[in-house]
């Protein structure tokens, strides 16, 4: 049982959502306690357990990692070291989700849920809670609204920036690309939404499906300042 901190690790491929997340959970310890202190950071699981880092008590967990790794494999890994998992991700695949918790994850959380509520989780998982698995099952087989867009590392990394406030021009100087090549990237990628259902047409519209599919994090209101 953690202390008076919960020590957490984040397994995520995108170095946005990383720095995201650490952030997000120093805003959440000044509202809720116990409070969460983000202790590693890593791209895959292999490179969780090579980081020469303080422990963890609970471990936030991506579905899809860039090096190709099976859900299950990665939870059963973690678990048999002793962290409890709780899954955080954009994905919704049934048969990923399935085989996570299947394999020990205690709980799920979307990338696209308010922060607060993911923390509330981990809190949770953290005490050795099980999150209600089937009811979590039933709700994604629901979830028809949802559709996952394939988009390639440099879509996604072109949307990331762009829908995260910096012009055509500022992506295209980032990315080493021209600026007609972020115009076409941007185009192709809106056209992947519409063709998915999930249309977006300007700015606005493209910030809100980067947010949904885990390319960028949600926005977490300031907390209030306390009045003396």
């Amino acid at each position: 049982m953690p202390g008076k901190i919960i020590r957490a690790g984040f397994i995520d491929d995108h170095g946005l959502m990383r720095d995201g997340f650490a952030f997000r959970a120093k805003a959440d310890a000044l509202q809720n306690s116990p409070p969460i202190l983000v202790t590693k950071l890593a791209a895959t699981v292999d490179e969780f357990f090579a980081a020469n880092a303080e422990d963890c008590d609970v471990v936030a967990l991506d579905l899809s990692l860039a090096d190709g790794s099976r859900p299950g494999d990665n939870v059963a890994r973690l678990v048999a070291a002793g962290y409890p998992v709780l899954i955080y991700s954009a994905l919704i695949e049934v048969a990923r989700v399935q085989d996570a918790l299947a394999n020990g994850a205690l709980g799920f959380s979307k990338k696209s849920d308010d922060p607060a509520e993911t923390f509330a989780k981990l809190r949770l998982v953290a005490a050795g809670e099980t999150i209600d698995n089937q009811e979590l099952a039933r709700m994604i087989e629901m979830d028809q609204d949802f559709v996952q867009v394939t988009l390639g590392e440099r879509e996604q990394e072109c949307l990331g920036l762009y829908a995260d406030g910096l012009a055509k021009v500022s992506v295209a100087r980032r990315m080493g690309v021209s600026e007609y090549t972020v115009k076409k990237t941007i185009e192709r990628i809106r056209q992947k939404y519409a063709e998915a259902g999930r249309p977006a047409d300007d700015k606005v519209d493209l910030f809100r499906r980067a947010v949904e599919d885990g390319i960028l994090p949600p926005v977490m209101p300031l907390p209030r300042r306390r009045r003396t």
